[in-house]
């Protein structure tokens, strides 16, 4: 199963959709499922957490410890290739980091899991296999 940086972020930000978020990543603790990401999930949930630093809704050692707590989950990051990213982001009008994670999916015949509702909207009519955080 991949997952998206809103998936990581609803599990350690308070949102709707935080419980569904938490339990995915138990189930992925436990062995039950298989997460993985483009290796730019790091990228973007860092950005998140400095994001989240510099607007005071967390101190700077919560975000290490945010940080250090992905880290120990153990989700796979994966490198995906331009080439596979471009005509999905180009497709529905999405940027290159969402491309990424349809790329991803879509090359290993898994299911995405995301968060970000414009991302859903965008391609729920068309990719049967992305799924929402919240619908779950």
């Amino acid at each position: 199963m991949i997952i998206d940086a809103s998936v990581v972020l609803a599990a350690f930000f308070p949102d709707e959709a935080q419980p569904q978020a938490q339990a995915l990543i138990r189930d992925h603790v436990a062995g039950r499922v298989h997460l993985a990401a483009p290796t730019l999930l790091m990228y973007e949930v860092t950005n998140a957490v400095l994001l989240a630093e510099r607007r005071g809704r967390i101190d700077p050692g919560m975000g290490e410890e945010i940080l250090e707590a992905l880290e120990g989950l153990g989700i796979e990051l994966v490198p995906v290739v331009w080439r596979s990213i471009l005509p999905l982001a180009r497709t529905f009008g999405r940027s290159a980091y969402d491309g990424a994670y349809l790329a991803l999916a879509q090359a290993r015949g898994n299911v995405l899991v995301t968060g970000d509702l414009r991302l859903y909207h965008a391609v729920r009519d068309h990719l049967d296999w992305v799924q929402y955080l919240g619908n779950r």
